[in-house]
């Protein structure tokens, strides 16, 4: 679900909110930025690189229409990461991606809102795929692509690739079933 009223879109989950960092309303330096935040990135410790990440998340949305949303859970308002459609100069093709802080891990928030952004992506936006880079060795990143219904496809090399030995998870819209079939309750 989104709302419609916002110049950016927000989607809403079961216990999730994401919304862009770009939107005027969310606040990305208390979120990101100010001392005692969360850290989500390994610059974490130096704040120079930490607010030029923040400004090129800020900035792709700007230039593309879309980019990673801040995660926040709705019960406390406290941001817990980010995911979403990542696209910059050099990647292959728009990934889906994700990133939850200490405080998001481990309670289904990446699944959660991987999912809400998948949704939007396929029935609002009109996508017809994505992928997700992840490293081979990255087990719980793998995990995840497969709970939202991604399937490996081959490793993938290009030059500003994050890690060595990624591998390209596509995910596909849901398999819309209609006709006798589908009346019958026998396909999902």
């Amino acid at each position: 679900m989104t709302d419609a009223q916002k110049p950016y879109p927000r989607l809403v989950s079961k216990r999730l909110m994401l919304i862009s960092p770009a939107d005027p309303e969310f606040d990305s330096n208390a979120a990101f930025l100010d001392p005692g935040a969360p850290r989500f990135i390994d610059a974490a410790d130096d704040p120079d690189s930490l607010w030029w990440s923040i400004a090129t998340i800020i900035g792709h949305w700007h230039l593309h229409g879309y980019g990673l949303f801040a995660v926040v859970e709705r019960s406390t308002g406290m941001t817990v990461g980010l995911v979403g459609p990542w696209f910059p100069k050099g990647w292959p093709e728009p990934e889906l991606s994700w990133h939850l802080m200490e405080p998001g891990r481990g309670k289904g928030y990446a699944s959660e809102a991987a999912q809400a952004v998948l949704d939007w992506l396929f029935t609002e936006a009109g996508w017809k795929s994505i992928v997700s880079y992840v490293p081979e060795e990255n087990d719980a990143s793998i995990a995840l692509a497969r709970r939202v219904g991604a399937r490996p496809e081959k490793p993938v090399s290009f030059r500003l690739q994050p890690a060595p030995n990624i591998r390209a998870w596509r995910h596909m819209p849901p398999v819309r079933v209609s006709g006798p079939q589908a009346a019958r309750g026998l396909l999902h």
